[in-house]
């Protein structure tokens, strides 16, 4: 191991320890070849060295020079009559036992001399930890030079196969991937380097729980072909997986691409008008911005923005503003060119407006996105250009924007928490989801979607959900929206050992309703719901297209108009 190869590492240890310490500092290798050292100590004593005391150092571990010029170690040495050095302490850098190199801490004044010899166990201390910390830098350039290598090996015994794969480890963590496979999936969020970024949750589950050699076929949004999966066991214990994919060929994009707009269930007025909004923009590249609360869909509904749209060929990429660190952020969004930062990979990194190039980003929760972060990204939007971290080259780029939140941006924007040239830039096309107590008239229509699902999934036979069931999930409130509502369902099937849902297979917080309170809950909705149906008449008239307008305005079908009207006129 040559400390050269770990140059810049030592170049900000020893420039840490110099200003901790007000000492110099310098660093040489088993050759006595000066290799990184602080400034005043290159000026001082240049960069020939004495090898007879380096040699000596990597013989007895550590020598203390408290007489510069005037010891044996410094016979032959230039600077023997008029070193300039006050002091010199050094130790040997060690690497699994074996010197690598020398480590020298060392004063011009005397001040320093009087300063390390009065604390000399403090300063050989510091000098031991800074060499081990120096032995951990050069024993993980040693471990990353041999998982390269073993890539390397990896990638030459596969790549006649034809096929792409990944390693992973035990719980799903990426370990190596080839090329093929990453371009394969160059849309996919790589960034946390798990499979569930990769793969729907049933073919995560069942990769992690196979326990010898099997292969089945798979379609989701960023693969479709057959994944063949080899546990790696080492002593009867599994401690990864090799999966090699075979992507199907042929004209098949369209199917993977799956019909988003369709697969959005609804009977409800505000939904379907939704529906043809997206629809409408299928050639437009403008900003949407898609609010509602939790669970409401607002992904499905940027899936169906896109897959309706002349970009459905490109890249979806989706980033979750919540779940990155602000330290990774802007390199996830912009991507870095090589050196970048200390650990920066070699060849740079594509950033997610790079690979979506051409297609769209969705950013999930945009009310999370940090100010500075803010200010980038409406610079994206204003210029279509971004800049990679390390980098003073603009790069043009072409995609959409879709965001969403289930924040109050226009409170957050009052508190100075958003600003409010950005809202205006992605609120250009505006989509508000309405939470599920507002779909009463859905709540069927997705129990029943869900039930057929999960059947499926859970290999179950149940054919219906009883009437009392069915009022439970139709009178409570569902903070939680759809996604809750799925949840429940899936519970209740789980449960349920004959063929329909009663109400005891539902979770406790929503089984406990009482008759009183669903009862109390649903007069008190229907109230409300009278009231608001009146309000809208009297404003837009009683007469045919007064109804037209109301029904538009309450989200809800002509014909459930008028039936609401007759339970009124009752």
């Amino acid at each position: 191991m040559d400390l050269k190869n770990i140059k810049p590492s030592l170049e900000n240890i020893i420039s840490t320890m110099a200003n901790l310490t007000n000492m110099e500092y310098a660093v040489f290798n088993t050759n006595s070849e000066l290799v990184s050292s602080t400034q005043i100590y290159l000026q001082r004593k240049g960069r020939n060295v004495h090898s007879a005391s380096i040699e000596e150092v990597l013989n007895l571990g550590n020598v203390i020079v408290n007489k510069p010029g005037l010891m044996n170690s410094c016979i032959g040495c230039r600077f023997v009559n008029n070193c300039p050095s006050t002091i010199e302490v050094l130790s040997c850098i060690k690497l699994n036992g074996i010197p690598v190199g020398v480590l020298s801490l060392t004063s011009f004044s005397q001040e320093g001399h009087t300063l390390i010899e009065e604390n000399i166990r403090n300063y050989m201390n510091v000098l031991e930890n800074t060499s081990q910390l120096i032995s951990m830098f050069a024993q993980n350039e040693i471990s990353n030079n041999n998982i390269q290598m073993l890539h390397k090996v990896i990638h030459e015994i596969t790549k006649e196969n034809n096929s792409s794969y990944i390693i992973i480890d035990k719980n799903g963590l990426l370990v190596h991937w080839d090329q093929e496979f990453e371009d394969l999936l160059s849309y996919c969020n790589l960034y946390t380097q798990t499979i569930d970024i990769i793969f729907p949750e049933n073919i995560c589950n069942w990769i992690l729980n196979t326990s010898k050699p099997r292969k089945k076929y798979s379609v989701s949004e960023s693969f479709q072909g057959i994944i063949h999966i080899t546990p790696l066991i080492i002593e009867f214990d599994i401690i990864g997986y090799f999966l090699k994919l075979e992507k199907d060929v042929g004209p098949s994009k369209q199917y993977l691409h799956q019909d988003y707009l369709n697969s959005i269930i609804t009977n409800d007025c505000k939904i379907n008008n939704i529906k043809n909004r997206i629809r409408k923009l299928s050639t437009s590249s403008s900003s949407v911005l898609i609010t509602g609360k939790t669970g409401t869909g607002k992904e499905l509904i940027a899936k169906a923005i896109h897959y309706t749209s002349n970009r459905s060929d490109n890249p979806f990429v989706s980033i979750n503003c919540a779940n990155i660190p602000d330290s990774l952020f802007e390199s996830e969004l912009f991507g870095y060119e090589e050196g970048a930062f200390t650990g920066a990979k070699k060849g740079g990194k594509l950033g997610i407006f790079e690979i979506a190039n051409g297609g769209t980003v969705f950013l999930d929760e945009i009310g999370e996105l940090q100010e500075h972060l803010q200010a980038k990204l409406l610079r994206v939007l204003q210029e279509s250009t971004i800049q990679r971290l390390g980098s003073v080259t603009p790069i043009s780029v072409d995609i959409r924007v879709i965001a969403a939140t289930n924040q109050d941006l226009e409170s957050m924007m009052e508190e100075n928490r958003f600003r409010e040239d950005l809202f205006y830039r992605l609120n250009v096309i505006p989509i508000c989801l309405p939470p599920l107590n507002k779909r009463i008239d859905d709540i069927e229509l997705l129990t029943r979607h869900f039930i057929d699902k999960y059947n499926k999934k859970l290999f179950k036979n149940i054919k219906d959900i009883s009437k009392e069931a069915l009022d439970i999930l139709k009178s409570y409130s569902w903070p939680g929206n759809i996604r809750e509502l799925e949840n429940v369902i899936e519970y209740a099937i789980n449960m349920e050992e004959a063929d329909m849902i009663g109400i005891d297979n539902l979770p406790d917080r929503i089984a406990k309703f009482t008759a009183k309170e669903r009862f109390d809950f649903k007069e008190s909705i229907a109230q409300k719901e009278m009231d608001l149906i009146v309000s809208a008449l009297n404003k837009y008239g009683w007469n045919l297209s007064g109804k037209e307008k109301a029904s538009e305005e309450l989200g809800i079908s002509i014909r459930t108009l008028y039936r609401k009207i007759a339970g009124l006129e009752k």
